[in-house]
């Protein structure tokens, strides 16, 4: 039971030419690898990001809850980690690929207020992309970097040629008004083993975060938007499962503070239900389908992972990566 609710925890948050201004490395990979981490003084920032290569229009790799390129020697992370690089090593025969670390992880200088903020994400990567000379980028990730990507695509949008989710796990983004729910949301990040007690801070303005066009239905973006999703298997669905497997004692939990609030949890029956209750009818999903049709328009393209043939979800999963690398590649070479 332990390790299959490990499983549900850790679904819950799963998972140009080069141009090298003023750059030093960090460390050379072995070639089996695919990519350089590198060191960058911006005008924000020391950074790190590593460098996949390749030529032709720059592709970037927004980061999303997890930290990909330090989960090689992490066990239960390691599928992310070798997921995310061969999907850029793919990608750099098409494009120019960069993978920026974001400011508090890795070797990124950790000090500033509200760090992990989308808003102060997004004006990061722009100086990154300045300093680098980079013009425009097609951008790429998940989990929580889609909203990165809208921040960019609204405030910036001679900066993006396109942005692609490269998988189902795009977080809500309306942002929470219920104490209870924010609670349990905010104790639900701990699922994410690797933060820490980081957790939470780098979480959490996710759910704070929402878009103009979410609001104004007069906001257009003339972007291409390539997004998998889910009914079956979306962010609420992943909660509300998580509620079935609580146990009594949750002690592979490390942070003792996450720990005792499953615990209590898994006796309140009446919290539970209440949570079931409220997402049953704040389900944000077709809210957030509908708005991003009406600014996408005819940008927008779907990928329902429910309907891919396949055996289970994983089979389902990674054919939808193939489509979603089809996708890729075919705006590749697109003006």
């Amino acid at each position: 039971m332990k390790s299959f609710l490990t499983i549900i925890l850790c679904l819950f948050l799963f998972t140009t030419y080069r141009q090298d201004s003023g750059t030093t490395k960090t460390g050379t990979n072995s070639d089996s690898e695919g990519f350089e981490a590198k060191m960058i003084q911006t005008s924000r920032m020391n950074m790190e990001y590593m460098d996949f290569g390749g030529q032709g229009k720059a592709l970037i790799h927004i980061q999303g809850v997890h930290n990909a390129s330090a989960l090689k020697n992490n066990f239960t992370y390691f599928r992310n980690y070798v997921a995310w690089r061969d999907m850029l090593t793919q990608a750099s025969e098409h494009y120019r690929v960069y993978a920026p670390i974001y400011r508090g992880r890795g070797n990124s200088d950790k000090d500033g207020e509200d760090i992990f903020k989308v808003e102060n994400i997004a004006m990061d990567i722009l100086a990154f992309m300045d300093e680098m000379k980079i013009e425009s980028a097609t951008f790429i990730g998940r989990t929580t970097a889609p909203q990165v990507m809208l921040y960019l695509a609204e405030n910036h949008p001679n900066r993006v040629d396109a942005m692609v989710v490269s998988d189902n796990s795009i977080y809500k983004t309306i942002p929470i008004n219920n104490d209870e729910i924010k609670e349990f949301m905010f104790y639900c990040s701990y699922a994410a083993m690797d933060l820490g007690d980081l957790a939470p801070d780098i979480v959490m303005p996710s759910y704070d975060y929402e878009p103009t066009f979410y609001k104004d239905e007069t906001k257009k973006i003339d972007i291409p938007f390539y997004w998998p999703y889910s009914e079956e298997m979306n962010v609420v669905q992943m909660n509300l499962s998580l509620l079935n497997y609580l146990q009594a004692d949750n002690a592979f939990i490390p942070n003792e503070k996450a720990r005792q609030y499953f615990n209590d949890l898994y006796a309140n029956k009446e919290l539970q239900s209440r949570i079931k209750q409220y997402y049953s009818e704040n389900d944000p999903t077709q809210k957030n389908m509908d708005a991003l049709k009406n600014a996408f328009g005819n940008n927008l393209t779907l990928q329902n992972i429910d309907q891919i043939e396949g055996a289970n979800y994983m089979e389902k999963f990674e054919k939808g990566d193939e489509l979603m690398m089809k996708y890729l590649i075919s705006i590749s070479s697109k003006e």
